[in-house]
């Protein structure tokens, strides 16, 4: 119905029948529209403040995937689909333990879709022109251009980084407990099966196995640093990833990450703990 009612107004023609003012805090609404259809109100220091969206490819495509992102008041970019199913997966479980959930506080999850190291800051940087508080989460394996990452910074923009040359990967591998690898393994296994036998292989050249993974662990209750390297590797083989779809991944994060959070690597720990207390922080 909504779409329909844009439709009738000339929302979707060339040459505009009618000036229309609306306000909306509907998905749907901005779904259908482009970015030059749509203003931002803000208060500015002489009044409220019309922002233009805009139309270029970037904000057009956020506006038709994540149009809720617009109509929160702070917005996480995530580098890549992993990163928005880890944070819904802390959140859902920071949910069942009586916490509020990021939608309740105001934040949304854009997803920048990988590639470029710099991308994700393409997208933050449109989200706050419009006056949006931002954060960006992001891998470090590959690193962005430091000048493009320090203006976002000092234009009031948050980012959470992964440790000296990681991904997500490597961080869980890295920092969780050695039960909570063996559930990772395990969950890749039932999910891919023999390919992670191979990706193992090729990652260690022949020198790790899963069964000898699943042994330590089994045997000893440990895995040495240099296993857990592999396995990071391995994990984020190239359109291969173990856990690279966000349902995988929400899932790891509810049932495997989360409840481990207070046991595993407090550098891991301290860097979700950012994630979260920026949320609570932010305007409702």
């Amino acid at each position: 119905r909504i779409a329909r009612f844009l439709g009738s107004l000339g929302a979707k023609e060339a040459a505009a029948p009618l000036q229309v003012f609306l306000t909306t805090h509907s998905p749907v609404a901005l779904r259908e529209l482009s970015g030059g259809q749509l203003f931002v109100l803000r208060r500015g220091p002489l009044g409220h403040e019309a922002r233009l969206v805009g139309a270029d490819d970037d904000i057009q495509s956020t506006i038709r995937l994540y149009p809720e992102a617009f109509l929160a008041g702070s917005v996480v970019v995530c580098e890549g689909a992993s990163e928005i199913g880890l944070l819904r997966g802390l959140d859902l479980y920071r949910l069942d333990q009586g916490n509020a959930s990021l939608a309740a506080l105001g934040v949304a999850l854009v997803d920048c879709g990988g590639g470029e190291p710099d991308r994700p800051y393409a997208r933050a940087s449109a989200f706050q022109s419009l006056g949006y508080r931002v954060m960006v989460l992001r891998d470090d394996d590959k690193k962005p251009t430091p000048a493009i990452e320090q203006a976002f910074v000092q234009n009031g923009g948050t980012v959470v980084a992964y440790r000296a040359g990681r991904a997500l990967e490597d961080e869980l591998f890295g920092s969780l407990t050695p039960a909570a690898c063996q559930r990772l393994i395990s969950y890749a296994n039932d999910l891919h099966g023999d390919l992670i036998v191979e990706h193992l292989r090729t990652v260690s050249n022949n020198t790790l196995t899963f069964q000898q993974v699943w042994d330590e662990i089994q045997n000893t209750g440990l895995l040495a640093a240099e296993r857990r390297a592999i396995l990071g590797q391995a994990a984020r083989i190239r359109k291969a990833g173990w856990f690279k779809q966000i349902s995988w991944m929400e899932d790891v994060a509810r049932t495997i990450v989360a409840p481990d959070l207070h046991l595993c690597d407090q550098g891991f720990r301290a860097l979700m703990d950012q994630v979260f207390g920026w949320a609570a922080h932010g305007p409702r």
